[in-house]
């Protein structure tokens, strides 16, 4: 930025900085959550579950070259089991055609997708209760009752996989996600963030 800067004024010219509306409701988001205003290291080399919602990581998704590497250590790293990544995307990237699962959904619909995720979290009680009646007032499941699975299903445009409907896809990742404890992690940002209501995904999947 300051060498632009340097040869922009040595031409009588002005220096413009923009951001797609993608970057801005992911950073907006992180600090809105995380109190933050740098971007994270999400800690995929020892993650043993993932759920990606929309960042293609592995393809030009903020930092590729980090997380190929970070890749290679949840594959096959030394000492420990191959991890398995879940990926929600409206595109076949380069991360869903290296995901265990691909689920495709109908753009913008994503943060309806971690939101599903995280009702099924409650009303199966497989998180803390305490941190979830922090997140909710109290409420529980019952907050997210909107999202109940059999609810939004028809919403998300995701097919039928191996005989098995919307609803029972969402309340297997949970239940997934759920099983590895600390060791699971959602990342979300791309294509999911693109949209008007891009805050409102990049909000489901972090509080997720």
């Amino acid at each position: 930025a300051s060498l632009i800067q340097e040869f922009t004024s040595a031409y009588g010219g002005n220096q413009s900085v923009c951001k797609s509306i993608d970057d801005i409701a992911y950073t907006n988001t992180l600090k809105q959550i995380f109190h933050q205003e740098k971007l994270p290291h999400f800690d995929i080399e020892r993650s043993e579950f993932i759920l990606s919602i929309g960042g293609d990581f592995l393809g030009t998704w903020l930092a590729p070259v980090k997380h190929g590497r970070s890749w290679g250590e949840f594959r096959q790293g030394e000492g420990r089991n191959r991890g398995t990544l879940i990926h929600v995307d409206s595109r076949f990237s380069l991360t869903a055609a290296n995901a265990d699962e691909w689920l495709p959904i109908t753009p913008g619909q994503e943060g309806k997708f971690a939101l599903s995720v995280a009702f099924v979290l409650l009303d199966e009680g497989l998180v803390n209760k305490e941190i979830a009646d922090d997140l909710t007032q109290g409420q529980g499941s019952r907050a997210l009752i909107d999202f109940a699975p059999d609810t939004i299903a028809d919403q998300l445009g995701i097919p039928h996989v191996r005989h098995r409907n919307t609803p029972d896809i969402i309340r297997e990742t949970a239940r997934e996600f759920a099983k590895h404890g600390a060791k699971s992690l959602a990342i979300g940002g791309g294509n999911a963030a693109a949209h008007t209501n891009g805050s409102f995904n990049m909000n489901a999947i972090y509080l997720l």
